[in-house]
């Protein structure tokens, strides 16, 4: 396997030569490579890294378990770059994953810090239940594999951090293949990558609730092919009770825009919609909010003080995700609505103010550059349009 060097944050790496793995489009393929690294996922291990050091400052330690780790790169860049971190457990199944993250971990001096094991990653997790306060779940596919595993080896407090790249099941474009998966049923609409992120986020929460354990997302993003959330985890029956009263179903009109939230897990669902069409559902899901602001204003201080080449992306996205997290579940979209009553969408500062000036929350969303976040009712958002 030819390597090369590369540098991520202040961590320096060797990692599969890109050139040499590549489709007949001339695209790299991280999944060609004998040993999984994706470059282009170190806009999510930035955000990481400053996650876990917030999450450090908080508890005071962390233990951290990278268990799906390819080259290492996660595990080996929050022992390097987190202060506070005790130890960290970097995993592999793969033999030559793990020659690889043995050199990385010598490349950057971090033997009594980084621990390495060659194990089938349910495997570690489930010998090592109730042990770490960080669980990175960072598969290539679906996590819902690893999940039962990962809830067991988190302690009685800390946080899950979970990757999905197979956003077109959630998504709603294989619509078995997600029933199967997360036991959930996506439609397809123009916020049906929330409605994914959702999905994987009560899918999380439903896995936990098993093991007493509460998950609350504190930050959750939907960026190119990857769906990220960081759920903050406490241990207790009636926390783990609450969180599962705020899931249930959307219900959605693809004829005029509206949708209808139902709280719980077994609900009567509307049949028809207010405008005589029939609805769509989905579900089950979260249905609370996706993000906390104090939180999110943490991890953006902390990237501020970082060097990371594409700081200024990720603080964008962070302030989007900000703006936009005291806001209702299922943002709208002006051109799916303008279609709806057949006129010109407006410029979406211009809609917002005047929601805002109605007294209405209004907000841009990071899901969409076309979307927006409101608590006004469909009918009002329509008028506004119409005039």
């Amino acid at each position: 396997m030819e390597l090369k060097f590369i540098v991520e944050g202040q961590t320096r790496l060797e990692v599969p030569a890109s050139e040499r793995f590549r489709t007949k489009a001339e695209d790299y393929a991280p999944s060609m490579t004998p040993v999984f690294y994706n470059p282009r996922m170190e806009f999510c291990r930035d955000i990481s890294v400053s996650v876990a050091q917030v999450l450090a400052d908080e508890l005071g330690e962390l233990l951290i378990c990278d268990s799906l780790a390819g080259v290492g790169v996660r595990g080996v860049r929050y022992a390097k770059e987190v202060k506070g971190v005790s130890k960290v457990l970097i995993n592999d199944g793969s033999s030559e994953a793990f020659e690889l993250i043995k050199q990385n971990i010598g490349l950057n001096e971090l033997a009594p810090l980084a621990h390495l094991q060659n194990e089938d990653a349910n495997t570690l997790l489930w010998k090592n239940r109730g042990r770490f306060n960080f669980v990175d779940l960072d598969p290539f596919g679906s996590p819902a594999p690893f999940l039962d595993a990962a809830c067991a080896a988190l302690a009685r407090r800390g946080m899950l951090a979970v990757t999905a790249t197979d956003t077109a099941p959630l998504s709603g474009t294989h619509v078995r293949a997600c029933v199967r998966r997360y036991g959930a049923r996506p439609i397809r609409t123009e916020y049906c990558r929330e409605l994914g992120l959702r999905i994987l986020t009560g899918f999380c929460q439903r896995v936990a609730g098993k093991h007493d354990l509460a998950l609350i997302p504190v930050l959750a993003h939907a960026t190119l092919h990857y769906f990220r959330i960081y759920l903050y985890a406490q241990k207790g029956s009636q926390r783990a009770d609450g969180v599962l009263k705020r899931q249930g179903y959307v219900s959605h009109c693809h004829a005029c825009g509206r949708r209808i939230l139902t709280y719980d897990m077994t609900p009567e669902l509307p049949g028809i919609c207010e405008c005589g069409s029939r609805l769509s559902h989905a579900g089950p899901l979260w249905l609370g909010k996706l993000m906390d602001r104090t939180f999110l204003g943490k991890v953006t201080a902390d990237l501020m003080r970082r060097n990371f080449k594409l700081k200024a992306g990720e603080i964008a996205l962070l302030n989007r995700c900000a703006e936009e997290a005291e806001g209702p579940p299922m943002f709208y979209d002006t051109h799916k609505l303008a279609r709806c009553v057949k006129t010109q969408p407006p410029k979406i500062a211009e809609l917002i103010s005047k929601l805002q000036k109605l007294g209405h929350f209004a907000s841009r969303t990071h899901f969409s550059d076309t979307g927006f976040r409101t608590d006004a009712p469909v009918d009002g958002i329509t008028r506004i349009f119409r005039r």
